[in-house]
C-alpha cells in the first residue's frame, strides 16, 4: 500500500509539474516606491530583480492582444510566456514601473478606474495620485490600457443592474477621454457575485459590452485552453514577498 501511494503521488507530481510548465502566469501589482514595501507596494530594487528573474529564466512578457487571440483560438501561449498586470494607474506606475520595464524591454497591462482619473485612490482613503489621461498616454506602448470597473466598486455587492450600468460608464469614459484600450477587464478586488443568477447577468453585461477577457485574483496560473474568459486568475505580488516567495508563485500558483 505504501509502495502504491508513493507511486500515485509521484505520478501526481509529474501531472502537476507538466500542468504548470504550460500555463500562463498572471502578476498583479498595484504600486511601485523607490524604498516601500508593504502588501500593496514593491520597491523599485525589488521590482527590477524580480523582472532580472523573469528574464534570466527566458519568461517572455506578452500583451493582453496576444492572450485575447490565443483564447479565442483556443491555443496555447509560447512557452514560459507572462502577463505582467498592475490596478488601479497610480502616478507611480509612470515615474517608477515604467522605466524598469522600458529597461527590461517588457509589456504590461494597467486597469483603470475612469471615475477617478487624475483624482486619488478614494477608495482607500486618497492616499495616492492617479494618473492623468495625458499621463496614460505616456505609458504607450509598454502599457496597454484596460477596464477596471469605473467607480471601483466591489461587484460581490453589487446588483446586476448596477454592474451593467458601472460596466457601461467604464468604457464610455475611456471613449469621452479618447484613450486607446484594451476590452479586457478586471474586477476590483477580485470580487464577483455569489448569486448565481446575478452573476450570469455580469457575464451576460460583460459580452455585451464587447469585453473579451476578465481577471479575478485566485492567485492560480491559467491552463490552455482557457474553460472561462470571465475567471482568468492573477497572483497576487507582494512587497512583502521574498524572492523565493515570488519564484514559488510565478512557476506553481497556489497548490491547494
Amino acid at each position: 500500500m505504501m509502495w502504491f501511494l508513493a507511486g500515485l503521488l509521484a505520478v501526481g507530481t509529474v501531472w502537476y509539474f507538466f500542468r504548470t510548465s504550460k500555463a500562463l502566469p498572471v502578476l498583479m501589482f498595484h504600486k511601485i516606491d523607490p524604498e516601500r514595501q508593504d502588501a500593496l507596494t514593491v520597491s523599485v530594487a525589488r521590482f527590477e530583480r524580480q523582472l532580472q528573474w523573469l528574464q534570466a529564466r527566458r519568461y517572455q512578457s506578452i500583451t493582453l492582444e496576444q492572450l485575447i487571440a490565443a483564447v479565442d483560438r483556443q491555443k496555447p501561449l509560447p512557452a514560459r510566456s507572462v502577463l505582467i498586470t498592475f490596478d488601479d494607474a497610480y502616478v507611480n506606475n509612470l515615474t517608477h514601473a515604467l522605466p524598469v520595464l522600458q529597461s527590461f524591454r517588457m509589456n504590461a497591462v494597467v486597469f483603470v478606474p475612469t471615475a477617478f482619473v487624475g483624482q486619488c485612490n478614494q477608495w482607500d482613503g486618497c492616499t495616492e495620485p492617479l494618473m492623468t489621461p495625458d499621463q496614460l498616454r505616456q505609458l504607450l506602448p509598454t502599457f496597454e490600457l484596460a477596464l477596471h470597473s469605473h467607480q471601483h466598486m466591489n461587484y460581490k455587492h453589487l446588483n446586476a443592474s448596477e454592474i451593467k450600468t458601472d460596466l457601461l460608464q467604464n468604457t464610455a469614459a475611456f471613449d469621452a477621454l479618447n484613450l486607446p484600450y484594451v476590452r479586457a477587464f478586471a474586477y476590483p478586488y477580485g470580487g464577483r457575485p455569489k448569486d448565481a443568477t446575478i452573476k450570469q447577468a455580469m457575464k451576460t453585461a460583460l459580452s455585451e459590452s464587447g469585453i473579451r477577457l476578465a481577471f479575478r485574483i485566485g492567485n492560480r496560473l491559467n491552463p490552455f485552453p482557457v474553460s472561462n474568459r470571465f475567471e482568468l486568475q492573477r497572483l497576487d505580488i507582494r512587497g512583502t514577498d521574498s524572492m523565493a516567495q515570488f519564484a514559488r508563485k510565478v512557476r506553481f500558483g497556489k497548490i491547494l
